[in-house]
C-alpha cells in the first residue's frame, strides 16, 4: 500500500459510509494533481519525494476529513462557545458560594473540628466547580454532535440585547439605604442596652447582647458606623466612587467583623443571663446560642464580602467612564 493509498484509507475512514467512495475518488486526484504539480516544478528529486511532499502540505488526514463532513473537531465550536460560557460562569457564582457557606455550617453543626471544617469545605468547594464544569461542557458537546446552534438555545442576538452603559455616579437611593441602615444599627445596640425587654427579679435590665462589650467592643462598632456614615455622605456630596473608597469600605468591613468575631470566638457574643432568665434553649430545643452566634458571624461575613466585592465594581467602573 502505497503513502498515499494509505493517507486516504485514514481520511476515509473519518468520513460517514455514504461519503467514502466520493471523497476518496476526488482525494486521489487531488493528491495526483498535487505531485505532478510538484514534479513538474522541479520542487522534488522523484515521484516517491513529491508524494510525501504533497501528503505533508495537505496535513493531517482526520482534519481534511472533518472538512468534508463538516464535523468540528473542537468540543465546543465558536457558535455555542459564548453560551456554554455565561451558563457556566453563572452556575459558578451562584453554586460554589452556597456550597461555601452550607458545608462549613453543617460541619460546624455536627461539631467538627476546624481544620476539618476548613477541609472540608474547599475539596467541597473544588468538587462541585469541577462537577458543575465538566456536566455543563458535556451537555454542551452533544448539543455540538446533534447538530444544535445558538439560535436554537435563544432568540438571535440584536441591539436590543447590548446593556446599558453603567452609571457611574452614586444613587441618592444606595446612600439613604447605606446611611438608615447604619443608624437603625446604632440605635439597636443603644437601645438594647438601654431599654432592656427583660428584667431579673431585682429589676436588674437583661440586654441581649452582653453588657460586658460595652467595655470596648459595642463603642468600636460604633465609631466604625459612624466612620462609615460619614464616608457614605462624602461620597455622596462627590459622586462618584473612587479606589480609595473601595480601599476604606475594605478596611471598615474587616474592622466590623472582627470587632464581631472576637466575642464569637470566645461565646461572649448573647447575654448569657438573658437566655437562663426565660429558659431558652431548653433542653428540647437542638440549637444552642454559640450556633446562633456563629451562624450570625457568618451572614456578617457574606453579607460584608458583598459590600467589598460592589464597592471595588463601584469603583471600577467610575474610573473606566469617559465621564
Amino acid at each position: 500500500m502505497t503513502l498515499t493509498d494509505r493517507y486516504i484509507a485514514a481520511a476515509a475512514a473519518k468520513l460517514p459510509e455514504d461519503q467514502r467512495a466520493e471523497v476518496s475518488a476526488g482525494l486521489r486526484e487531488a493528491i495526483g494533481d498535487a505531485i505532478d504539480a510538484r514534479l513538474d516544478e522541479g520542487l522534488d528529486n522523484g515521484f516517491a519525494d513529491a508524494e510525501r511532499s504533497a501528503l505533508n502540505a495537505m496535513g493531517d488526514p482526520e482534519a481534511l476529513a472533518a472538512t468534508y463532513s463538516e464535523r468540528p473537531l473542537v468540543l465546543i465550536g465558536p457558535d455555542l462557545f459564548l453560551k456554554w460560557k455565561r451558563l457556566t460562569v453563572l452556575l459558578l457564582w451562584i453554586v460554589v458560594p452556597i456550597i461555601a457557606v452550607v458545608i462549613p455550617l453543617a460541619g460546624y453543626l455536627d461539631g467538627d473540628s476546624w481544620g476539618t471544617i476548613v477541609g472540608s469545605t474547599i475539596g467541597g468547594c473544588i468538587t462541585v466547580a469541577v462537577h458543575l464544569v465538566f456536566w455543563v461542557t458535556l451537555i454542551f458537546a452533544v448539543l455540538e454532535r446533534t447538530g444544535v446552534g445558538a439560535a436554537d438555545l435563544s432568540d438571535k442576538w440584536t441591539v436590543d440585547d447590548l446593556k446599558e452603559t453603567p452609571d457611574p455616579r452614586v444613587p441618592a437611593g444606595d446612600t439613604i439605604g447605606a446611611a438608615v441602615t447604619l443608624v437603625i444599627t446604632a440605635i439597636f445596640l443603644i437601645w438594647q442596652q438601654v431599654y432592656p425587654w427583660a428584667h431579673t427579679d431585682t429589676g436588674e435590665g437583661l440586654p441581649l447582647l452582653n453588657p460586658a462589650l460595652w467595655s470596648f467592643i459595642l463603642p468600636a462598632l460604633l465609631v466604625v458606623m459612624a466612620v462609615e456614615l460619614v464616608l457614605v455622605i462624602a461620597r455622596q456630596v462627590r459622586g462618584w466612587w473612587t479606589p480609595a473608597d473601595a480601599w476604606a469600605t475594605l478596611a471598615i468591613n474587616v474592622a466590623s467583623v472582627v470587632l464581631v468575631a472576637i466575642p464569637v470566638a470566645q461565646h461572649a457574643l448573647l447575654n448569657r443571663e438573658l437566655f437562663a432568665h426565660i429558659g431558652w434553649p431548653d433542653a428540647a430545643t437542638t440549637v444552642t446560642l454559640d450556633q446562633i452566634e456563629w451562624i450570625t458571624l457568618a451572614a456578617i461575613v457574606a453579607i460584608n464580602i458583598t459590600d467589598v466585592v460592589q464597592g471595588f465594581r463601584k469603583a471600577r467602573r467610575a474610573t473606566r467612564s469617559p465621564g
